[in-house]
């Protein structure tokens, strides 16, 4: 069987779950290339876009190392779907540990605040963009797009990526029938308040790259105080922490 598929997985610290897909794709005709961003860490953006340099084939699927699947069959499915609906980019369903659907895809809404989709009642075309913790994409799309911004490091590059995605006219989708176990934030969990500083400074990023989707108003400052409010509860809770 001719190998169309890459698997690119940045990681920096949790061995359990890199540990548990390199087991799991060790009898899988795909070729899997890891970046440890233990030696420099270029972040989820930057690591993913070292990963997919030399990537030859056709597809290429972006998974975080957090991520467990059910079954054999699921990335299989995922390149059927794909292929049969000429979609340019795909996820399956990602359900959190405690059995919820996370999201089938999201809204990005003008004054800069995202809805997660969560029924199945969307549509491909209603979709701004998928998350990308296990996301199969076109390589040479992919690269066209020049992947991902790495100015946004790691939380929201996907939201930029996506934004540029749709703007170019490419199609995406979620495949129904895939499902995938995401153990969310596993990695975050031990960074402190750097997820919440991220968020503060990436939707600046996306606004100024944005401007003719997200717009300047009072919900947007309103939106943007709430990131405030995130980070420095995030960064109380910490130098709580610290202190015990």
């Amino acid at each position: 069987m001719k190998v169309k598929i890459t698997v690119v997985i940045p990681t920096l610290n949790n061995v359990k779950g890199l540990k548990y897909l390199l087991n799991y794709f060790k009898d899988k005709p795909y070729k899997v290339v890891i970046i440890d961003n233990k030696k420099k860490n270029l972040g989820f953006a930057g690591g993913v876009n070292k990963g997919a340099k030399d990537v030859k084939t056709k597809w290429m699927l972006i998974l975080n190392d957090d991520i467990e699947f059910y079954d054999d069959t699921s990335i299989k499915r995922l390149i059927e779907v794909a292929e049969k609906s000429k979609l340019d980019a795909v996820s399956p369903i990602l359900v959190n540990p405690n059995g919820e659907v996370e999201n089938y895809g999201y809204q990005v809404f003008p004054y800069g605040k995202i809805k997660l989709i969560k029924e199945l009642r969307i549509t491909n075309y209603e979709l701004d963009g998928l998350t990308a913790a296990c996301l199969l994409i076109k390589t040479n799309v992919f690269k066209k797009l020049k992947g991902f911004d790495e100015r946004f490091f790691a939380y929201l590059e996907d939201v930029d990526f996506f934004l540029r995605f749709k703007k170019a006219g490419y199609k995406m989708g979620i495949v129904k029938d895939a499902k995938v176990l995401h153990n969310h934030m596993t990695t975050t969990k031990t960074m402190g308040n750097f997820k919440a500083r991220q968020d503060m400074v990436n939707w600046w990023r996306l606004y100024f790259k944005h401007k003719d989707i997200i717009k300047f108003n009072w919900k947007f400052v309103v939106e943007r105080l709430r990131n405030v409010s995130g980070f420095i509860k995030a960064s109380f809770l910490l130098d709580q922490s610290d202190k015990i």
